[in-house]
């Protein structure tokens, strides 16, 4: 099983295919690269590109926005990896200068992009190449504003004949620091959801009921009979028949308990920086004229 998910997105099919190579040099086997390109998005569709992602552990808005890069005609690069092989992996994609999804998510909203849409159309070959146009323009534009810093660098290493007491050159002497920050990422979770379960209860219960009888019986014609037997009466006798009455009472029977817990790791980040070394040598030859005492030469 992996131990590590790396998701990187190309501008194009080409750019991917040379970063695989330069993975499979290194080591890393193809078996563990998922590779998809611009035509898998109207094959694959974007539901199946989203679970692809999902199921790998790719935080929502990144595989939203890595989506929308091969809509737009990019090639994507998903690599399962054990944890030995990371960071030369991180190495060789970096090399292959993939996209920062941050920084052309954010250049799509300013463009009107508000969001992935699973059931917009994969661009046409006119968009991809307008897609790709505006990009590439950003990139030249870099690298010109790179080249004329470097052509400074370059015009500051002036000769020594060209300096005079009245003017003076500045070589920058310059330095990177290695600023690190940290980023939250999602990498699971748990629900839990609490739901009522009806089972069915059957119980014996013993019921009574009641009933009047009314009978007529001889008696002795000749008995005598005073005057209350010509007294009027009434007498009512109430019938009462049992029924089940059900009552119900709840009693907590155990809690469920949630709760999040933080662990603190430290992980070295590794990464290089540059600096200016300035190197001063003097003139030998000027230094030997300078000692030669008056009247004699250096012959």
């Amino acid at each position: 099983m992996a131990d590590k998910t790396l998701v990187a997105l190309f501008a194009n099919e080409s750019e991917a295919q040379t970063t695989l190579s330069d993975l499979e040099n290194a080591g890393i086997d193809r078996r563990n690269v998922t590779v998809t390109s611009h035509g898998d998005y109207g094959t694959r569709g974007a539901a199946g590109l989203l679970s692809m992602l999902n199921s790998r552990g790719v935080p929502e808005q990144d595989a939203h926005g890595y989506a929308e890069g091969v809509r737009r005609g990019g090639t994507l690069l998903a690599l399962d990896l054990p944890a030995d092989q990371v960071d030369r992996a991180m190495s060789v994609l970096e090399r292959g200068n993939p996209i920062d999804i941050d920084e052309r998510r954010e250049s799509w909203r300013q463009s009107g992009w508000t969001g992935f849409d699973t059931g917009a159309a994969p661009y046409d070959e006119t968009s991809i190449a307008e897609e790709r146009q505006r990009y590439a323009s950003r990139d030249v534009d870099t690298d010109a504003r790179l080249g004329d810093a470097a052509a400074g660098m370059r015009d500051a290493n002036l000769r020594r004949e060209d300096l005079t007491e009245e003017r003076e050159e500045v070589i920058p002497v310059s330095e990177e620091r290695l600023n690190i920050g940290k980023r939250a990422v999602e990498h699971g979770g748990v629900r839990v959801r609490s739901y009522v379960v009806e089972t069915p209860i059957e119980e014996q219960v013993t019921l009574r009921d009641e009933s009047v009888t009314v009978e007529r019986r001889p008696v002795d014609p000749n008995a005598p009979v005073g005057e209350e037997g010509f007294q009027e009466r009434t007498i009512e006798v109430t019938e009462t028949d049992e029924v089940p009455v059900v009552g119900k009472q709840a009693f907590v029977k155990e809690e469920v308990v949630i709760r999040k817990g933080v662990e603190q790791r430290t992980e070295t980040v590794r990464d290089t920086v540059r600096r200016t070394e300035v190197e001063v040598e003097k003139d030998r030859a000027a230094q030997t004229r300078k000692d030669v005492p008056p009247g004699r030469d250096n012959t």
